[in-house]
Order: C-alpha cells, then sequence, then structure tokens
C-alpha cells in the first residue's frame, strides 16, 4: 500500500510540475496583459528578484553545505568541514558568470570593436580636420550601433543563464523527490516545490519575453525547462540515495548563479527604476518570506 501511495506521488508531482511550467511559462509571452501592463511587469520583476535570492541563499547554499556534511560524514572526513567548500563554490560560480557577462563578451568584442572605429575616426579627424571629416559621423554612429547591438546580444544570454540555474535547481529538486522512500517525506518535499513552480515558469518566461526571444525559442526552451523536474524525479526514482558530494558541488552551482541573477540582473534592473518604488518592495519582502515559509514546509515534512 505504502508503495502506491509513492508512486501515486510521484508521477502526480510529474505532471502538475510539467503543466505549471508550460502553463506559467506561457503566459508572459502570449498574455496582452503582460505585454501591455508595465506595472505588472516590476512588481513580478521585483518578486523574481526576492524569489531567487532568497532560494539561493535560504535554500540552495544550505542545502549543498549539508550535502557535504553529509559526504564527510559517510568518508570518515570531518576534518575537511573546517572549510566552507560549498559557500567556495558558490562564490566561484558567481565569479563565473560576473566574467562571462561583464567581461568576456565586452571585452573580447564590444570594447575591441568600439576602440577600432574610434582609432578611425581619430586618423580621418587629423586628416581633413574635425569639422571636414566626411566619416566622422558616419563612423560615431556605427559605433554606437555596434555598442548597442552587443548589449542586446549579452541580454539575449541572460535568459538561458537564468534557466541553466533554475534547472540545476528543478533537476535536484525532482531528485529529492524521487529518492525519497517514505510518503510523509515524499508528500511534504512535494508540496514545497509545487509551491514555487509556479513562480519558476513565470519568471522564465518574463526572462525570455524582455530578452525579445523568438516565440517559438522560447516555447522550446519552455516545454525543455517543464520536463526537467519530472526527468529528475524518475532518475531519483531509479538510483539510490548516493552521491552527497556530486549533489552539494552542483547546489553551490546553483546557488552562485541564482544570487548572481538576482543581484545582477533581475534587483539591479527593477530598483533603479524609481517608479512603484514601495510596491516592487513590498513584493521583494514577499517573496522573501514565501521562501522563506516553503523552508519551514520542507522542514516539517521530515
Amino acid at each position: 500500500m505504502e508503495i502506491d501511495y509513492l508512486i501515486t506521488i510521484k508521477v502526480l508531482s510529474m505532471i502538475v510540475m510539467f503543466l505549471m511550467i508550460i502553463i506559467m511559462g506561457n503566459i508572459p509571452l502570449r498574455s496582452t496583459a503582460f505585454k501591455g501592463n508595465q506595472l505588472l511587469l516590476e512588481l513580478t520583476g521585483a518578486f523574481s528578484g526576492g524569489l531567487f535570492l532568497s532560494v539561493g541563499i535560504i535554500h540552495l547554499l544550505p542545502e549543498s553545505m549539508k550535502q557535504f556534511h553529509l559526504f564527510y560524514k559517510s568518508q570518515e572526513l570531518e576534518s575537511f568541514e573546517e572549510f566552507p567548500y560549498a559557500c567556495l563554490i558558490t562564490v566561484l560560480s558567481f565569479a563565473l558568470i560576473l566574467y562571462i557577462e561583464k567581461i568576456a563578451f565586452i571585452h573580447d568584442h564590444t570594447i575591441d570593436e568600439n576602440h577600432s572605429n574610434q582609432v578611425t575616426v581619430i586618423n580621418q579627424q587629423e586628416v581633413f580636420g574635425e569639422q571636414d571629416c566626411p566619416e566622422t559621423n558616419k563612423q560615431q554612429i556605427t559605433s554606437s550601433q555596434n555598442q548597442e547591438l552587443d548589449e542586446a546580444t549579452i541580454n539575449s544570454l541572460t535568459p538561458y543563464i537564468l534557466q541553466f540555474a533554475i534547472g540545476i535547481h528543478a533537476f535536484f529538486e525532482g531528485l529529492a523527490i524521487g529518492i525519497e522512500q517514505q510518503v510523509p517525506q515524499c508528500l511534504g518535499i512535494s508540496i514545497a516545490v509545487i509551491c514555487h513552480k509556479w513562480a519558476e515558469g513565470l519568471t522564465l518566461g518574463l526572462s525570455f519575453k524582455k530578452a525579445n526571444t523568438n516565440l517559438q525559442s522560447a516555447t522550446i526552451m519552455i516545454f525543455i525547462q517543464g520536463i526537467i523536474n519530472p526527468f529528475g524525479i524518475l532518475i531519483g526514482w531509479l538510483l539510490s540515495n548516493q552521491g552527497f558530494i556530486i549533489t552539494g558541488i552542483f547546489q553551490s552551482i546553483s546557488a552562485g548563479t541564482f544570487i548572481y541573477i538576482a543581484t545582477m540582473e533581475v534587483i539591479q534592473e527593477q530598483f533603479n527604476k524609481k517608479s512603484n518604488s514601495y510596491q516592487k518592495m513590498m513584493m521583494f519582502l514577499f517573496a522573501i518570506g514565501f521562501i522563506s515559509s516553503i523552508w519551514k514546509i520542507e522542514k516539517l515534512s521530515y
């Protein structure tokens, strides 16, 4: 009987999570309310910022530290616990995303190309004079256009980076459900995950919309995101409860990515705008309370 309950919970969880991601992820892409309501976009953006910052710090980072602790205990390596390796991996993953977004693409392409354009303008000015240079304005316009194009390219990467972080989180959430062999714990974890699954889909859909991603491409990526949770449940179902260090490493990476997206992208974007500041702050705090309550539900399930 208990096995039947476990099978029912896991199968229903797979179906519900898939549908929630698909439905909520497509709403921002197709709903006129999300396309025309600036207040709604700002409030949901502030909520997602608080959501992912809280998930990274309150949920993923402590869980990754716990996985490292279990690994040390299983291998009798308690002496290694003196250094917080989970926190180090989190910081390094933050630094890696920072390098990719703010240094690698901009330095290697945008700055070098703009420098080339500026040198061309200066050389022409030396020959023709500043006022008589026939190509000065053209080169300045081209430089500005190239910079705007590169910024758009970088922004278009944001939803994919976000999906990578969400995907890791979703996979290990599913893994935790699939591995669990006790009905109360399995049900509690499933409820906790389902409670914020709608927000993940909504945030991902908003991210693709803001990046002006092609509708067909965004739909495909949301579908891929939708199957990650069921895939994690299935893998966990097939595997025994092992691999603490691998889980801890990937959760640490995900925590650093979540914190980066929240602080460097979502929160900065929303709170640099002065409109609706108090409403956005309330949504941000609500998201923190929401994740905190999910943490409490998860603890009560054990």
